[in-house]
């Protein structure tokens, strides 16, 4: 029947996952949250106790 141009009921081969729109915005959004999160590392390491972005200020912190 297939050399008439007829297809068969459930004789579909399966469709393999590709790549689009949504999952390149996907990409780039968790490319861009990790970006973020080491930024915000770097900067809370600037700033904290010790140059340690974890640690927690004393109850009284010194401006200058």
């Amino acid at each position: 029947m297939s050399q008439f141009g007829m297809q068969m009921p459930g004789g579909a081969s399966s469709r393999s996952a590709s790549m689009n729109i949504y999952t390149g915005l996907l990409f780039v959004a968790v490319v861009a949250l990790i970006a973020a999160c080491a930024w915000m590392f770097v900067q809370g390491a600037k700033i904290a106790p010790d140059g340690q972005p974890f640690k927690m200020h004393g109850d009284k912190v010194q401006l200058r």
